[in-house]
């Protein structure tokens, strides 16, 4: 098989992404189906030997990029981007890896980026229309695309992205994080945006006002959600819980893992997921999980968490109550449950499902 591979995106990378490109394509390259892979990035991204367009082919509708596939001539385009260009008729795979823009692109966001979902909607669904065939990352995705946007369940796939095992070395406790002394705490992880509905677990919080247990957010505010970031700061002075919050920023994989080592608890608030891979690395860490209950979560976390009512404070208060009052033995078994389960999402795995998805349009 002959691969090119080509990240269409109007901006950068999300760390996501990033990992999704550095976890597969090395494993895509090395597979033993696949003769060659070309792998297209704009520009200002490439690296080594990635190919790329030029800066302004987009408004040409990339008619540069199109003459590059043509030339190289290869078996399948592999778009993971959910994004379109004229392949010259090569057969073609696009992947949707992204939900809120697809479910609810307003959502408490501002208008600007409301908008900026409802034109990323459309473009997901134009290209999930013209190829030849879609990868899902979940179910929850896979039965989306059948059911709101009825495509032919013949043309869908599904393929989990995978994790990186961490070692023991690989643990190092944020330097931010040394105001929590000895306090217990609980941790939650991701880009601070109105998608990730971080307002239940502030106001879960404040349920507790005696309580000496801190809440450690962690994560950089997205372009566009600096208002929500705001709102959640004042929401956090008005239940007077502001102290007991801390806001690291981003943490590299290392921080990260130390903070699901050491947290009492892990909490997904997140209201829109298409393959949550915080989860995922959550569970490879064994952290007792508390998580809303709309999909996809259960689909990955399965009998390894309990789970709230999206919205419902109160939910999710009675949900971390419950999980910290299980027993010593009982948190083992649910700790142990989760190790096992994140063994099933494995990035070899993913490459090879990504090539038997692939082969499917070849002909």
């Amino acid at each position: 098989m002959r691969l090119a591979v080509v990240n269409l995106t109007s901006g950068g990378f999300s760390g996501g992404y990033r990992k999704y490109l550095h976890s597969l394509m090395p494993r895509l390259r090395a597979h033993p189906d696949v003769e060659r892979l070309d792998v297209f990035v704009s520009r200002r991204l490439a690296v080594g030997d990635d190919r790329s367009w030029p800066p302004n082919d987009g408004l040409t509708g990339y008619r540069a990029l199109s003459r590059q596939i043509r030339q190289l001539r290869p078996d399948v385009v592999f778009i993971p981007t959910a994004r379109w260009f004229d392949t010259g008729g090569i057969p073609t795979v696009v992947m949707v890896r992204s939900m809120e823009p697809l479910e609810r692109p307003f959502g408490g966001n501002t208008w600007k980026e409301g908008a900026k979902n409802v034109v990323r909607a459309y473009t997901a669904r134009r290209a999930c229309l013209r190829a030849d065939r879609v990868i899902a990352v979940s179910e929850y995705v896979r039965n989306f695309l059948e059911s709101r946007w009825h495509l032919d369940a013949h043309r869908v796939g599904m393929v989990y992205h995978g994790i990186d095992r961490a070692a023991e070395s690989e643990y190092a406790r944020p330097a931010s994080l040394s105001v929590l002394g000895a306090h217990p705490f609980m941790f939650t992880a991701g880009s601070i945006r109105p998608a990730r509905g971080l307002e239940d677990l502030i106001l879960a919080l404040a349920t507790d006002p005696d309580s000496e247990r801190r809440l450690v957010v962690a994560g950089q505010v997205d372009p566009g959600a600096e208002p929500y970031n705001r709102r959640l700061r004042e929401l956090a002075r008005n239940r007077n819980v502001a102290h007991r919050i801390i806001w690291p920023g981003h943490l590299n994989p290392r921080e990260m893992f130390w903070c699901f080592r050491n947290a009492e608890l892990f909490v997904m608030t997140s209201r829109f997921e298409a393959c949550p891979n915080i989860a995922i690395e959550a569970m490879n860490q064994g952290v007792l999980t508390v998580s809303g209950n709309n999909g996809p979560m259960p689909e990955f976390f399965g009998q390894t968490a309990r789970y709230y009512q999206p919205g419902d404070p109160l939910s999710l208060a009675a949900a971390i109550r419950d999980t910290l009052a299980l027993s010593p033995s009982e948190k083992d078994v649910l700790s142990s449950r989760a190790r096992q389960r994140a063994g099933q999402f494995d990035w070899d795995a993913t490459a090879e499902r990504t090539v038997q998805e692939l082969r499917k349009v070849m002909v």
